[in-house]
C-alpha cells in the first residue's frame, strides 16, 4: 500500500475515517439504547458495548486535548500556574463531590471517600496531562 502524499487526498481520507467513526458510534449507541429498552435501563452498564463507548469517548477526549492546547496557545499566551495549585484545585473538587455525595444520598462515609477520591484522580489526571503538555510545548517554543 502506497503512502498518500497529496494533501487533498489525506484530508479526504481523514473525513472518511471521521464519518465511519461517527456511524460506528451512533450504531453502538443505538444498540445500547435498544438493550436498555428491552432489558431495562439499569442493565445498560452491564453491556460490554457500554464500556467500549465510555473508553472511546475518554480516548477521543485525551487526543483532542492536544489539539485544544495548540489552538489555545495560538490565540493567546497561557498564564502559567504552579502545579501545586492545580493539585489543590483538584483536591477541592474531590472533597466537594465527596461531601455532596454524603449530604445528598445519605451514603456511608467510605462511599463518599471513594467517590471523592475517584473525582480527585480523574481531575488530576486530566489537568496534569494538559499542564505537562502545555509545559512541554512552551519549552519547545523557547528552544
Amino acid at each position: 500500500m502506497k503512502v498518500i502524499t497529496d494533501e487533498r487526498l489525506v484530508i479526504k481520507n481523514l473525513k472518511n475515517i471521521r464519518f465511519a467513526f461517527a456511524f460506528q458510534t451512533l450504531a453502538l449507541v443505538g444498540i445500547v439504547i435498544y438493550d436498555g429498552i428491552t432489558k431495562g435501563f439499569n442493565n445498560i452498564t452491564n453491556n460490554p458495548i457500554w464500556l467500549v463507548l465510555i473508553l472511546t469517548s475518554v480516548i477521543l477526549g485525551y487526543l483532542n486535548l492536544s489539539i485544544s492546547v495548540d489552538s489555545y496557545e495560538n490565540e493567546k499566551r497561557i498564564r502559567k500556574m504552579p502545579y501545586y495549585l492545580l493539585v489543590l484545585c483538584c483536591l477541592a473538587a474531590g472533597v466537594i463531590f465527596g461531601l455532596l455525595t454524603k449530604i445528598t444520598s445519605n451514603s456511608s462515609l467510605a462511599d463518599s471517600i471513594i467517590i471523592g477520591s475517584v473525582i480527585f484522580l480523574c481531575f488530576l489526571g486530566t489537568f496534569s496531562f494538559g499542564y505537562f503538555l502545555i509545559k512541554k510545548r512552551s519549552k519547545d517554543d523557547e528552544e
